[in-house]
């Protein structure tokens, strides 16, 4: 009787090839859902860049004006500008949700089948997945706040219902009241339609495009002896320590401290021609070409991808128009924060065109009628 030994190595040669068969199709696997779900996640990240831009840009508008046809249309205008894997954002009316009553903007991108733009996949195709849908929302809301920051050094008074029609401040005519006389009030809004002119039969103050004075080159124009309505903005990292130069660079810079309404802060009692001139300048060419365009109610030619974006516009304090304020170096209390388009100096004077009660967001609840909105992300 004969032995036979098998060859332990060629006995397992046909296991070996089965189980390297295996693993291939799961290395495969792994490597369709590395590659096709990295690919996803970029494409839902760019959807939620282009969800956010959008619902912010059309919450910004509600600032401007309550109008819900105006921040769909602005909504949809920043959100049709992004791309999902390079492919344009298409948003359609109904990716945009406009609550008047909440004051928010939400606002859905979509790739779906449904709409013949799904994600195609590469290596998922060899499992029968050729596409996927992606989506991305975001909602932006207008909200209350006490504090703000990048304010300019100019302080001018809170609008007041002026009785007697002398464009001064009376306290035994005149009558002010925070959140109700102010500027951005119900009582003064009107329709961004009209430059600042009040429409004949009306019985609100249209204030959008106004030109108001912001700073003052004539004495007699200033609201106290030796005040031209600068301020002293509280020192902000980087700007120059005192005097004129700090205030040329608080004109034409962001200055990052954050203020505080219903808090003093000091009035400064030089007229700064110098500075001031120079500090236009700077803030100036950082746009050139924009100016306020009366047919359109609105800046034109700016540098901006949308005007609302433009550098010329600025935010400036206001001061509760019944404190009295000595001549001299004094303290004075903020109420309310708005917004302007910068015009070219006119003389020795600043003008801007009012544009609605806003804030830059800084934590801090509003309190007492303040007017001071800004818009965030709520989802």
């Amino acid at each position: 009787m004969k032995w036979r030994f098998l060859d332990p190595l060629k006995n397992e040669r046909g296991a070996t090839i089965v189980f390297v068969s295996l693993l291939m199709a799961a290395v495969l696997g792994i490597a369709a859902l590395a590659i096709d779900v990295g690919m996803l996640y970029n494409a839902r990240a760019e959807a939620q860049r282009a969800a956010d831009s959008a619902a912010l840009a059309g919450a910004g508008s509600l600032l401007v004006a309550p109008d819900e046809f105006r921040a769909r249309s602005i909504a949809m205008d920043f959100g049709n500008q992004n791309r999902v894997q390079g492919v344009p954002v298409e948003l359609v009316d109904e990716d945009v949700e406009v609550d008047l009553n909440a004051m928010t903007v939400r606002v859905t991108v979509r790739r779906a089948a449904s709409r013949g733009n799904a994600m195609a996949t590469w290596f998922a195709r060899i499992f029968g997945v050729d596409a996927v849908d992606v989506a991305a929302r975001a909602t932006a809301a207008v909200g209350s706040t006490n504090t703000a920051t990048c304010l300019k050094p100019w302080v001018v008074p809170d609008a007041w219902d002026d009785i007697d029609l002398d464009d001064a401040f009376d306290p035994a005519v005149d009558i002010y009241e925070p959140g109700v006389t102010s500027y951005g009030s119900d009582y003064r809004d009107g329709v961004p339609a009209n430059n600042g002119l009040d429409p004949p039969g009306t019985t609100y103050v249209a204030d959008f495009g106004r030109p108001i004075l912001l700073k003052s080159g004539d004495p007699k124009k200033a609201p106290q002896p030796g005040w031209y309505f600068p301020w002293d903005v509280p020192q902000a990292d980087g700007e120059p320590d005192v005097g004129g130069d700090r205030y040329r660079w608080n004109i034409a810079n962001c200055n990052t401290t954050m203020v505080t309404l219903g808090e003093k802060y000091m009035i400064e009692n030089g007229n700064m021609i110098g500075p001031t001139r120079q500090g236009m300048e700077d803030l100036i060419a950082q746009d050139p070409d924009a100016y306020w365009d009366t047919a359109g109610d609105s800046v034109a030619m700016s540098v901006a991808e949308s005007w609302e974006g433009s550098p010329r516009i600025v935010h400036v304090p206001l001061y509760d128009p019944r404190e009295e304020i000595a001549p001299g170096k004094q303290p004075v209390t903020l109420t309310n924060v708005i917004a302007f388009f910068i015009e070219e100096m006119q003389g020795n004077d600043v003008f801007g065109r009012f544009l609605y009660a806003s804030g830059v967001p800084g934590g801090g609840e509003a309190t007492g009628g303040v007017a001071l909105k800004y818009v965030h992300l709520i989802e």
